[in-house]
């Protein structure tokens, strides 16, 4: 089939299952499939081997069952960084880049050492390193499978990050500088997720106590790990940033703030422990 032909076809059958940006995940099932991006087709030309044909509806026919692309396509670019991703770990999303620009914002220090608990594929702390590079970066996760994954985007890159297998700050060494977490935040039954969250593993995105409780062992943990002054830079679900900024504030936090995200949603909470010092203050 003539690539032009096969591309308005699966993007056809996507809008046709309700998929949106229909155009646009085709096009990367097109890469997917074949190997070359759309912008290559464009200007080489050509039909598709029957191989790549065939690749291409199987693609198409998992997205119609509305299995993720990120995992279809096997990666997710976050922060201008191409990630591996898989159902080990939770598809890193747009907001979560809102974590890594508040630590970057607030953390204004040449050296510093920072822990990405609940890192998953990885995303926060390749992020901060890829940016920071002399920082001392750390990637924390329970799961050896999400670590995995973790520990190859970092090779793939080329990032050296200090990856942990750890219940939240458990085997995390002390003191740090910072610590950022995208943990699990979403309600057992909530109405509202998407169907493609069905795909996701279920310990990366639930947690109890309405979804707040990973995080608020995350934030009575963080006292003991955080240098005076230290940061912590928390995501945080729809309307819980009220009550985990209170609990922030009850366990001693100052300073605490929240960040909008693209929805106008208050995605993303930051916190200082008490007390002079900490990488901010200071150019190691």
């Amino acid at each position: 089939m003539q690539w032009r032909d096969a591309f308005r076809t699966a993007a056809r059958e996507l809008a046709a299952a309700d998929i949106e940006a229909s155009a646009h995940e085709a096009s990367y099932l097109l890469e997917w499939a074949t190997g070359k991006s759309l912008s290559q087709w464009i200007l080489e030309d050509g039909v598709l081997s029957q191989e790549a044909e065939e690749r291409l509806w199987e693609g198409v026919r998992r997205r119609q069952r509305r299995e993720p692309l990120a995992y279809i396509v096997g990666r997710r670019e976050f922060y201008g960084l191409n990630l591996r991703v898989g159902p080990a770990v939770l598809i890193p999303r747009p907001e979560t880049e809102g974590v890594v620009e508040r630590v970057l914002t607030e953390l204004q220090a040449e050296r510093a050492t920072v822990a990405d608990i609940g890192t998953g594929s990885g995303a926060i702390a390749l992020a901060l390193k890829h940016e920071r590079p002399r920082w001392t970066v750390i990637g924390a996760d329970v799961d050896p499978a999400a670590l995995k994954i973790a520990r190859d985007n970092g090779m793939t890159l080329g990032l050296e990050v200090l990856w942990l297998e750890s219940d939240l700050m458990e085997a995390v060494p002390r003191p740090l500088d910072a610590i950022a977490a995208n943990l699990p935040y979403v309600r057992e039954g909530d109405p509202c997720l998407a169907e493609e969250t069905a795909f996701e593993p279920p310990h990366a995105l639930f947690a109890p106590q309405n979804g707040e409780g990973l995080i608020r062992r995350l934030i009575v943990q963080s006292r003991e790990w955080l240098r005076p002054g230290g940061l912590l830079v928390l995501e945080c679900g729809y309307q819980q940033a009220a009550t985990l900024s209170e609990w922030m504030r009850l366990e001693g936090f100052q300073g605490i703030a929240a960040t909008k995200d693209f929805s106008g949603i208050e995605r993303v909470l930051s916190g200082r422990w008490p007390g002079e010092g900490g990488a901010h203050g200071r150019i190691h």
